[in-house]
């Protein structure tokens, strides 16, 4: 497999700059990096200069839904072709229409630039409402020419969907794989809604002056570590998503992400050349 990509978020326990995780992906051997919306930060002429001397491309990146239009000129410069947005809040149809009418407002505001906006998936897209998943009422309801979407492959098994099937059910819309890896099921359950608010997770503290995590907060980090497996070692058929993707779709964005653990003591900078070493051998 080649142009192999990575999710600059896989690096985000490494105490070290937006440039010098840069130069840690070229080291080991990545073709690009899919950003985050923090790396706009860098002045546009530094950061060319530094994709010039790395030889990374930034085919893909992931920027917050109220944040994509500011950052279009700035991906547009490094050649980006997929500005999606990583999560965003939508509990039923209805809501999943809404977000796919703004997906394609920001999508004809990008068609100029030669960019698609997009989406990434968890679990709870796999939601079902009104006989089909949620993911499904959004990719529907969206414009082909200006919207391109993401398979996250670790957390589409996590939701027990097998991407495969669902690559093929959406032929000629997804534009990028997230190649993550994902040790079991863990199932879906109704998002929230994106016209409530809710309340941060609290922590009180025990006599020792340590957290005391909540409920939710302990299921949150075990389906976490439930992703957090070495790649080849999951349940993840990547030689079928790779002919999937493929067929249905010229140029897909290929990006692995490496899924962060809450108390995972292995170095992220270890577990991706492992990663990319595997990909390299075995597709």
């Amino acid at each position: 497999m080649e142009n192999i990509n990575v999710q600059v978020y896989s690096l985000i326990s490494e105490p070290i700059s937006p440039i010098e995780k840069l130069q840690t992906i070229a080291k080991l051997g990545f073709a690009g990096a899919e950003f985050t919306a923090d790396f706009t930060e860098v002045p546009l002429e530094e950061m060319k200069k530094v994709l010039a001397e790395t030889g990374l491309k930034v085919p893909s990146a992931h920027v917050g839904l109220d944040k994509i239009e500011e950052v279009i000129p700035y991906f547009a410069e490094l050649g980006t072709k997929l500005i999606i947005c990583p999560m965003t809040d939508f509990c039923n149809k209805a809501e999943a229409l809404e977000v796919a009418a703004e997906l394609n407002r920001l999508g004809q505001i990008a068609k100029p630039y030669g960019i698609k906006i997009g989406y990434h998936n968890h679990t709870d897209e796999f939601y079902m409402d009104e006989g089909k998943y949620l993911y499904d009422w959004l990719i529907d309801a969206c414009d082909p020419e200006v919207t391109a979407f993401q398979v996250d492959c670790g957390w589409c098994s996590a939701a027990g969907v097998n991407p495969v099937e669902f690559i093929n059910s959406h032929a000629g819309r997804i534009g990028a794989i997230h190649i993550k890896e994902n040790g079991g099921v863990i199932g879906s359950k109704q998002p929230r809604s994106r016209h409530k608010e809710y309340p941060p997770f609290k922590f009180e503290l025990d006599e020792n002056g340590k957290p005391i995590f909540p409920p939710e907060f302990l299921k949150m980090k075990e389906e976490h570590d439930k992703l957090n497996v070495p790649q080849g070692q999951g349940i993840v058929d990547w030689k079928a998503v790779k002919a999937a993707a493929d067929a249905q779709c010229d140029d897909v964005i290929y990006v692995v992400e490496r899924e962060a653990s809450y108390n995972d003591p292995q170095d992220r900078v270890a577990c991706l050349a492992e990663d990319i070493a595997w990909l390299k051998a075995n597709l």
